[in-house]
């Protein structure tokens, strides 16, 4: 979370953070009071938690039913394949509309943070002396949409489809940290003799449901860890703990097309990944439901949307635009509008994210090249050109991991406080290395107005410090899944993560290890190999817990930003959010910067 950043084509899902911060800790940062006071909010977020948490949901204060609300967005998802999901918005509109996962977040209404609680299960799972085994049970009375009682055996065979890097890549590389044999379980398509046949087969690969680190016992699933992992109760959240039906799963690709529910809304219908309808799911029941409600008739989802169009249609609040709200950030011009005449319908976090563009360590095999693309990007103008507010939606920042993560430390790997671009330095870098003219390229949306803006403002940067740049044109329909080919013709990703749960081990696994470099899914864009970061992680995983663990993580992050640079550090997240005049219970999840969903309703009583 982290995965990947969807409303911003950055890498990460995401989740909680334990501890209270204060925002401006890196040089050059000042956000506004407001905003400030939103990130020291979610910087509390991984505290919260209630296994006691009934069904069903408590109610929202004055929703009412009926209606259909319209989300609107530039973005485009790439799919709704729960063993995909691992962008914030394809988790933010599976998980709290679609499907339902062993456990989940539902928003507090009295502090407005997201609580970790029960979904299917009946608590947050009970694991064994040393964290190497957890055991959840399933609630009785939970059906998929066509009525059929949903088993611990879908959920397992569920979690399987997430090993399926082959046949569907994108799942959070967790599962194959964690999980024992993960490393070597290919999914439950392949057969052996299949195996067999692919390229770098190893005899030790596991297949089809010869997976022992699942385990299924009536109504109980059991994982079995290779590693200590206390933070699976968050891991349990994601939508590839989604209960699958085998019958329902003979094309695996097609899959993403039309999920089957276990939420409150199904699929009616999905259209080039450019227009999804959700009706309600009439098998759904409350009573079995901590974290969701069912107030609208249902949703639809306009991908693919002009920015401009979006933010105008939200402040003029005419006629359908009532109905309408938005999970990209408005413009800065558009937040001031706001903020003067309509601030009710705005909805403002901090979220525990990371902008970086990555670097292939692999192409860009020179530290001083890529410190001198570090001096060179162009932050405050391509930050104009994108329409962001600086100190509100985009806090500049100097460190991998984002402020209120336990145990992160303030350093600047450049001394460029985390904003200043310096062209004569990072041309005396390039000289210093023989590389002045190094080609830099990178993929953008040409068909988002925004998106070119900032290609324009960094190819001018660039330029200027004595690179050829070469962006590379592509569409916001096809731009995730081409950034995380290894062998396009790519040497930058622009992209970024997010925290998943409290602690570091949501991050450098996840991305900076070695040991993920070659997965199908690219989990680590920098391709870093490191033998000094892959030993800290292994040794932090295996021996430490608790603030010495938290310490460690914070000493590795500074080591991978000072010794190694594979990234360069683009600011910290915040959004600010607009919504229509009759859309009611719109609040911000601060651990996804996405709209709570689940709690959403359009607003009756006028």
């Amino acid at each position: 979370m982290g995965r990947r950043l969807g409303r911003v084509l950055a890498l990460c899902g995401v989740a909680a953070l334990v501890v209270s911060c204060t925002v401006g800790d890196d040089a050059g940062s000042s956000p506004t009071t407001a905003t400030r006071l939103d990130h020291v909010a979610a910087g509390r977020e991984g505290s919260a938690r209630n296994p006691d948490a009934q069904a069903p949901a408590p109610e929202v204060d004055g929703a009412t039913r009926g209606g259909t609300l319209t989300v609107l967005s530039a973005q485009v998802p790439e799919t709704l394949d729960p063993a995909r999901s691992s962008f914030t918005d394809t988790r933010a509109i599976l998980s709290g509309l679609v499907t339902r996962s062993l456990t989940q977040f539902a928003r507090d209404p009295d502090t407005g943070r997201m609580v970790l609680v029960p979904d299917l299960a009946t608590d947050l799972g009970t694991p064994n002396d040393d964290n190497t085994a957890w055991t959840f049970t399933l609630r009785a009375g939970v059906t998929f949409e066509d009525g059929v009682p949903v088993t611990a055996g879908d959920v397992a065979y569920g979690v399987k489809r997430a090993f399926a890097t082959t046949e569907l890549p994108g799942a959070p590389a967790y599962l194959r940290t964690f999980f024992l044999d993960g490393d070597r379980y290919r999914g439950p398509y392949a057969t052996k003799a299949e195996l067999r046949g692919r390229e770098g087969y190893e005899p030790q690969w596991y297949a089809g449901d010869d997976f022992r680190a699942i385990e299924v016992r009536g109504r109980t699933i059991t994982f079995r860890m290779r590693r200590p992992f206390a933070d699976m109760p968050y891991l349990a959240s994601f939508p590839q703990f989604a209960p699958v039906p085998r019958r329902a799963d003979t094309d695996p690709g097609a899959y993403g097309s039309r999920p089957v529910a276990t939420g409150p809304y199904k699929v009616s219908r999905l259209r080039d990944r450019t227009t999804l309808t959700l009706v309600r799911n009439p098998r759904w029941d409350p009573a079995t439901d901590p974290a969701r409600h069912q107030y609208a008739d249902g949703w639809t989802f306009l991908w693919g949307q002009d920015p401009d169009r979006i933010d105008g249609l939200l402040v003029d609040d005419a006629g359908d635009a009532q109905h309408a709200l938005s999970y990209d950030s408005v413009s800065a011009q558009t937040l001031q509008r706001m903020r003067d005449d309509a601030p009710e319908r705005l909805v403002a976090s901090g979220t525990p994210c990371t902008y970086l563009w990555y670097l292939d360590t692999r192409r860009i095999s020179d530290r001083r090249v890529r410190q001198a693309i570090g001096w060179a990007y162009p932050y405050d103008a391509a930050w104009k050109a994108g329409r962001e507010a600086v100190g509100t939606t985009r806090l500049p920042g100097t460190t991998l991991l984002p402020p209120g993560t336990a145990g992160r430390r303030a350093y600047d790997a450049l001394g460029n406080r985390g904003r200043r671009t310096d062209p004569q330095r990072a041309r005396a870098l390039l000289r210093e290395a023989g590389e002045v003219g190094f080609a830099v390229r990178w993929y953008y949306a040409s068909d988002l107005p925004e998106k070119v803006a900032i290609k324009d403002a960094v190819v001018t940067a660039l330029r200027r410090a004595g690179f050829e740049p070469q962006p590379i044109a592509t569409t916001a329909k096809q731009i995730r899944a081409m950034q995380l080919d290894p062998d396009g013709p790519h040497n930058v990703v622009d992209s970024g993560w997010c925290s998943d749960w409290p602690t570091g081990s949501s991050w450098f696994p996840a991305q900076w290890s070695g040991d993920i470099v070659d997965d199908p899914a690219r989990p680590n864009p920098a391709m870093l190999v490191a033998r000094d970061v892959d030993v800290a992680i292994d040794k932090i995983l295996d021996t430490l817990s608790g603030a010495e663990a938290a310490r460690a993580w914070g000493a590795l992050d500074e080591r991978i930003g000072r010794k190694h640079y594979p990234a360069v550090v683009l600011g910290h997240g915040g959004v600010v959010l607009a919504h229509g005049s009759r859309v009611g219970g719109m609040a911000v999840n601060q651990l996804l910067g996405m709209p709570v969903f689940a709690d959403m309703y359009v607003d009756q009583s006028g």
